[in-house]
């Protein structure tokens, strides 16, 4: 949880979007690494779980890559409809 200070500016829906996408982005891109690693490790000994276990990491990292480009669409959807609702009167 994120505690803010009056003095630091609020960051955006786009921002906090942003940094999410490259987030799981990156950390999918390294599970799927590691996945691939681990299945060839597994292979090579003759372990299954080993096999097994790298597959599921793989798949981990796809699906964290997948919700990185979603987050990444979604930034750039806040960015361009991002607008100062203090203003808004559809509410009143």
């Amino acid at each position: 949880m994120a505690i803010y200070n009056d003095d630091d500016p609020r960051r955006t829906p786009a921002e906090v979007a942003a940094d999410a996408s490259v987030e799981h982005t990156g950390k999918g891109v390294l599970n799927t690494v590691k996945g691939g690693i681990r299945q060839a490790w597994g292979k090579i000994t003759g372990n299954r779980r080993h096999e097994f276990g790298g597959k599921v990491d793989e798949l981990k990292g796809r699906a964290q890559v997948g919700l990185g480009k979603f987050e990444a669409k979604e930034a750039k959807f806040e960015a361009r409809n991002d607008r100062d609702l203090s203003n808004d009167d559809t509410l009143k």
